[in-house]
């Protein structure tokens, strides 16, 4: 209908609030570079083409990440997060204390399979060569040190209740962890069969088992004088 002389425009209807569309455009962007990386690797992850694949223009991908690295390290902030939060939810299927701790061998395995996991280990990697990315990678590797110290303290005390063996249960988690992504990276990153991975698994878990059985013993007889 043709607006008469003097008759104000009526005002445009808006598409949603800018915070609202920014977010959801930054969800596809990060989406899109985990499904990159986890399935293209780290030289072939281009902004044109984590752009396209998140079905945004490349404009808007620029707007929020204005290099590769800046978009590198917030898929990979994202892909940590999303991994952690896995691995803690099969953690919490187990039922509490000890059980939870053996448990955790199996939690962190399936979490290393997922396409996010993939994409760390491809971010990672990729940090030994690229001096860009190096440069700020450590500030990265660092916060999620941090993170999972503060996880396993907590596993220390929550599931076998033993502050005071902290030091050896970070230990353990570090030693389980660093296994795990090196099975990961023969069986799930190359690609490359192992018919050891069963087998690693349950000596880690053997491990940990042996260790709360002491620490049940240590607390038992403590608490007998």
């Amino acid at each position: 209908m043709v607006r008469a002389m003097g008759e104000p425009a009526k005002p445009k209807v808006p598409r949603g609030p800018n915070a609202e569309r920014r977010a959801s455009t930054r969800a596809k962007i990060l989406a899109a570079g985990v499904k990159c990386l986890a399935e293209f690797g780290y030289a072939a992850t281009s902004t044109p083409l984590v752009a396209k694949m998140a079905k945004v223009s490349r404009g808007s991908l620029l707007h929020q990440f204005p290099t590769k690295v800046d978009l590198i390290l917030a898929v990979a902030e994202h892909a940590w997060l999303i991994q952690r939060d896995y691995v803690r939810a099969e953690v919490a299927k187990r039922p509490t204390g000890r059980e939870q701790f053996i448990g955790g061998v199996q939690a962190v395995w399936k979490g290393l399979q997922l396409p996010e996991a993939i994409a760390l280990m491809e971010v990672m990697i990729a940090a030994r060569s690229d001096a860009e990315l190096a440069e700020r990678y450590d500030a990265f590797a660092d916060a999620r040190e941090a993170g999972v110290s503060r996880t396993r303290r907590r596993m220390a005390i929550g599931q076998l209740g033993a502050p005071e063996h902290f030091s050896e249960v970070d230990a353990m988690a570090h030693l389980t962890s660093a296994a795990l992504r090196g099975l990961a990276l023969e069986t799930v990153f190359i690609g490359r069969p192992t018919d050891s991975a069963a087998k690693v698994l349950a000596l880690l878990e053997d491990m940990r088992r042996r260790f709360a059985d002491e620490v049940e013993a240590e607390q038992a007889k403590a608490e007998d004088v």
